[in-house]
């Protein structure tokens, strides 16, 4: 075993040796860390990103029905792309860059030692993960992490983040998205979905309704994903969110408060084309939400969860 993880190491240092590269990760499905080439400051932070990557991971597999190619997360401070191995489910890419890169030359760098490293992991036919597992030691100093820490057992109030939109405001952002799926012909669909992953308004050229799907709890639980990944590597906010399919790519955006997730069929469209036009509506859609955005709720202590529900 040993011999099987030195020998998947010397593959991921090779990715490392490409300009911008900062750390590469392959991790299980389960999102227990398999080898990581890179510098990182403690044991929880490795298990930390692992662990959401793989989640992540996940995620956009169940978005793109099967079909992802790659994801890719864009924040002030580092970058980072999630990738699937072809015929390896098992198993989950990573690679964390510098935030100002040329993408375009790192996929060129890395396509030759990614085909090599898919195919050494599919001569392992043999070994299937969990290649890593937890000693019973180690899971109980897992769950001893999860102990409340003495004098934190009360919570004193509750803090819940609000935003209202008058009929106004919302006619406004109604009106920049049906713009934008008027500029842009390759869009399929567009969502803006409030915290936890409910629907305000969804746009395709053929109709408008507000009922939650699947594609939006998806979404948001991506995007929401994403953030604390970032917080945890670089304590950084995400900017932008890219999952390319075989058929389609999925924008997203976290617009505080609220996640923005536009569908696009894989065309003729540029990509540089589609950032340009699609960031300069993004920022007005944010100034919108910024006029309805309400100070933050405090509510008082609760004893029980019926008076929370009152409350509430």
């Amino acid at each position: 075993m040993q011999k099987i993880l030195g020998n998947i190491k010397s593959y991921l240092e090779k990715f490392k040796e490409i300009y911008g590269v900062e750390t590469v990760i392959l991790t299980q499905k389960d999102g227990f860390p398999i080898s990581i080439v890179g510098v990182w400051l403690s044991e929880e932070e490795v298990f930390g990103v692992c662990s959401s990557s793989s989640a992540i991971y996940a995620a956009a597999q169940q978005l793109s029905g099967g079909q992802l190619n790659y994801l890719f997360i864009e924040g002030t401070r580092v970058n980072m792309m999630i990738s699937p191995l072809q015929d390896l489910q098992e198993f989950c890419f990573t690679i964390v860059t510098k935030p100002k890169v040329n993408l375009g030359a790192i996929f060129l760098r890395i396509r030759e030692d990614f085909f090599n490293l898919r195919n050494m992991l599919l001569k392992l036919s043999d070994i299937k993960p969990p290649l890593r597992n937890f000693t019973e030691e180690e899971i109980r100093s897992i769950l001893k992490t999860f102990s409340v820490r003495p004098g934190e057992e009360e919570f004193n109030e509750i803090r819940h983040e609000m935003f209202e939109l008058s009929d106004g405001l919302f006619e406004k952002i109604r009106n920049k998205l049906r713009e934008l799926l008027t500029l842009i012909q390759d869009i399929e669909m567009i969502s803006l979905i409030y915290e936890g992953g409910y629907s305000l308004l969804t746009l395709s050229r053929t109709a408008e309704f507000c009922e939650t799907s699947s594609e939006d709890v998806l979404a948001y639980s991506l995007a929401d994903t994403a953030a604390r990944l970032m917080w945890i590597t670089k304590k950084t906010m995400v900017k932008q969110i890219t999952c390319d399919c075989n058929r389609f790519m999925y924008f997203i955006y976290d617009l505080k408060g609220c996640v923005l997730v536009i569908k696009i069929t894989k065309k003729k469209a540029k990509l540089g084309f589609l950032r340009l036009v699609i960031n300069s509506y993004i920022d007005k859609i944010k100034a919108t939400l910024l006029e309805g955005k309400v100070k933050t709720a405090i509510l008082p202590k609760i004893s029980s969860i019926e008076k929370l529900q009152l409350a509430l």
